[in-house]
């Protein structure tokens, strides 16, 4: 997974309807994503072994999808954050979220590189380092009453070796009738450095991304 700063992370204020998205596992001594053209030949590099990307070696990931299902019945909602051409070309097309007001939504997370044909699906790779990854949810502005709750942990994806900690590619969003319009972020950390306690972000961030949301 690639560090991929894109004028955003770790935590930073954005406008309306803008995100932010950094894309880490690489130099832990730079916190700026090397330049397109260096990625391009770690990328080359990394398909001579077929795919095979251990903890700290660069990936690209273009795309976050969310998908929402309403407990109980209801239609599915998936949203993206998408930037095909990277940081200082194109802004990236972000979705708005749109959900109701006494909902419980079943969540879950993929993160693609949509420069590969077929797309590459980045998630396997955090299943497999499931005990080196952890995503961080935030409700902001009117939507901060909102809460989300963890629903996988490491033994779901991995055979586990220590504390099973949560990871987060799924979770349940409750959406309370005071909620208004405001933010949901979402980052991932990735922990190389330190020891995973499955409370504290790393200093490390592969991604984050901030979506606006529209409460009806």
């Amino acid at each position: 997974m690639s560090k991929y700063r894109l004028n955003l992370l770790p935590f930073m204020i954005v406008a309306m309807f803008a995100a932010a998205v950094t894309f880490s596992c690489a130099d832990d001594n730079n916190p700026v994503a090397a330049d397109m053209d260096d990625h391009d030949d770690d990328h080359d590099d990394d398909h001579d072994d077929d795919h095979d990307h251990g903890p700290g070696e660069v990936e690209l990931i273009t795309t976050v999808k969310i998908t929402l299902t309403p407990q109980g019945g209801g239609s599915s909602l998936t949203v993206q954050f998408q930037d095909l051409d990277g940081e200082g070309g194109n802004a990236p097309v972000i979705d708005k979220i749109v959900v109701d007001k006494g909902t419980v939504y079943d969540g879950s997370i993929q993160e693609l590189n949509e420069l590969e044909s077929p797309p590459e699906d980045i998630t396997l790779e955090v299943r497999e380092e499931a005990e080196a990854h952890q995503l961080f949810f935030e409700t902001l502005g009117g939507f901060s009453p909102a809460t989300v709750a963890y629903a996988d942990k490491e033994s779901d994806y991995v055979t586990n070796t220590g504390a099973d900690h949560p990871v987060g590619l799924k979770f349940t969003l409750t959406v309370p009738a005071n909620a208004q319009n405001g933010q949901f972020r979402v980052s991932q950390s990735h922990y190389d450095a330190g020891p995973k306690d499955g409370v504290t972000p790393s200093d490390e961030t592969d991604i984050e991304v901030t979506f606006e949301v529209e409460v009806r």
